[in-house]
């Protein structure tokens, strides 16, 4: 896995702002409700090529988990200082999908819509979220609200 990340890195690196990547990474693993467990892994297009300073711009990220996944897309605004992220803060439309009975009594094979915050100090990370169920047979959840802590960037 290390290998993977450094050759997606490698990859990424472009002359043009002096050698550093075009986006940055984004990693976390946390506690969260509905999911139990989440591993998340996606980038977004603010750079973190500065000594100190702070942009917004896109963020993807997709976090499966042990009791389901879901796919983030929005907005992301951060502050790097020394090269690497010291605070921030994403607004996104996320999916998910449960599987291996997920916490808060939902059904596995479930589709909830919605939008989703995180944000980030250091290398904690905080969640919540709201979600409208879209898809499958659980008609006694039509809205699921999903917290999260854990570690990432």
């Amino acid at each position: 896995m290390k290998s993977l990340v450094a050759l997606v890195f490698l990859c990424s690196v472009s002359p043009v702002n002096g050698g550093g990547p075009l986006w940055s990474p984004t990693v976390g693993v946390k506690i969260t409700t509905p999911q139990k467990i989440s591993v998340s892994i996606g980038f977004s297009n603010i750079p973190w090529n500065s000594l100190w300073g702070g942009d917004s711009g896109m963020v993807f990220r997709l976090e499966p988990g042990l009791a389901g996944g879901k796919v983030h897309l929005g907005i992301r605004s951060a502050f790097s200082m020394l090269f690497l992220p010291v605070t921030s803060i994403d607004m996104c439309c996320s999916l998910m999908y449960t599987w291996n009975d997920p916490w808060n009594g939902l059904e596995n094979d479930q589709t909830y819509a919605g939008v989703e915050f995180r944000g980030g100090f250091h290398l904690f990370i905080f969640s919540a979220g709201i979600y409208r169920h879209v898809s499958g047979s659980d008609t006694d959840h039509d809205w699921v609200f999903s917290g999260g802590a854990g570690f990432g960037f």
